[in-house]
């Protein structure tokens, strides 16, 4: 059975939370997901045949001021060799998701997995 993808993007974006106190607001946690879910979905999108949108992502980036620019492009940089290596055999593409605080506090993804258009 395949892992839902929600349990793969969180292993995907993991080292994006890694020593991340609780009290991290959960807007900048969506936030941090959302860059993890475009680098996963350019990705998926070139391998299905469509357009590679990491160039005009990284021609986004030039636009930021230092010390961001470096920062998201490492971060960046990290996830894309992350899906090649990690999970570069999964081609599902990320719709719509949703994180949200359950009532004990707890963070909880619901994302939607997108084939490949025919």
């Amino acid at each position: 059975m395949e892992t839902k993808i929600s349990a793969t993007l969180l292993d995907y974006a993991s080292p994006l939370f890694e020593g991340m106190p609780p009290s991290v607001p959960l807007e900048q946690r969506r936030s941090i997901l959302q860059v993890a879910i475009t680098v996963w979905n350019a990705l998926v999108t070139a391998a299905w045949g469509g357009e590679d949108l990491l160039p005009d992502l990284f021609r986004r980036l030039d636009a930021l001021p230092e010390p961001g620019r470096s920062t998201m492009r490492a971060t960046i940089d990290m996830l894309v060799a992350r899906k090649r290596q990690l999970f570069a055999r999964d081609l599902r593409g990320i719709g719509a998701w949703e994180l949200r605080q359950t009532a004990n506090g707890d963070v909880s993804l619901w994302a939607e997995a997108r084939a490949p258009r025919r």
